[in-house]
């Protein structure tokens, strides 16, 4: 039973028919939206609901099944754990009459394709593994964000109070600035006070727009590298898993057979 449920779990043609159950799934809950739709489908999409839960059901069974002996294995993959409590909420007692509930439930399920997807696998555990990188990052551009905004409510809070009166409306202004949505307008309006004013317009955005996102996308390609050899080594099938281990076998073997033949040498000499 093992080697079939295994067998079944990796091949293409099974994951394929999962990531189409759970797009007619998403579809389903669309559909149920629509109060003309529900009112004369409701029992039908329904219906279909109920199927494709059973689908997903079935499929964490088989997902098990392939652990053999060792069930708890099936843990070890974090998205195993994100699908199983997916599937799972859907079984919670007390809920039959909680509708809102009930359908936000039912919404967890279209994020199984993050799971069913290993290119979607590689984004997220991309963004998760950029998490503490981008908060260092965040802290940088803070510090740049205080000290330009306390800048320029010392220089325009009196000319231009709308954008420069006090410390938080100076940070919006900036945040603007960062956007580049009208941010000329800000600077010819401090340029009216102070002709030199662009320096400070014009350094902000070249610090903060080119500088902070340049390094905000390095971040993210490195995690996406990183995230990538981490999902590829988790989806790697059990014969896969085996191969590695023997070979890894083989190469103590042979450093070892290096070794004695180097001592060899060494004591015939």
């Amino acid at each position: 039973m093992k080697k079939i449920a295994r067998k079944i779990v990796d091949s293409t043609g099974f994951q394929r028919f999962i990531i189409g159950v759970i797009v007619v799934n998403a579809i389903l809950i669309g559909m149920d939206t629509y109060p003309e739709i529900n009112s004369k489908y409701g029992g039908l999409i329904n219906f279909f609901d109920s199927i494709c839960l059973a689908i997903f059901t079935i499929e964490i069974a088989l997902k098990f099944t392939a652990c053999g002996k060792r069930p708890q294995d099936f843990f070890k993959s974090g998205w195993n754990t994100f699908d199983f409590i997916i599937v799972a909420a859907a079984y919670t007692p007390g809920l039959s009459g909680q509708t809102t509930i009930l359908r936000l439930i039912r919404l967890l399920r279209v994020l199984r394709l993050l799971s069913s997807m290993p290119n979607l696998q590689i984004m997220v555990t991309a963004l998760a593994h950029s998490f503490p990188r981008i908060g260092q990052m965040g802290l940088l551009a803070g510090l740049l964000f205080y000290v330009y905004a306390v800048i320029g409510q010392t220089l325009f809070s009196k000319h231009d109070p709308q954008h420069w009166e006090t410390l938080h409306i100076s940070l919006l202004s900036l945040f603007r600035t960062l956007t580049l949505e009208d941010w000329t307008d800000l600077m010819y309006k401090g340029m009216e006070l102070y002709p030199w004013a662009w320096v400070f317009f014009v350094s902000f955005v070249l610090l903060a727009t080119f500088i902070i996102f340049n390094m905000l996308i390095g971040i993210i390609l490195t995690s996406m590298e990183e995230a990538r050899e981490i999902v590829v080594r988790e989806n790697r099938t059990e014969e896969e898993r085996r191969i590695d281990t023997k070979l890894d076998e083989i190469r103590s073997a042979l450093d070892l057979i290096d070794q004695h033949l180097k001592e060899q040498k060494s004591t015939n000499k």
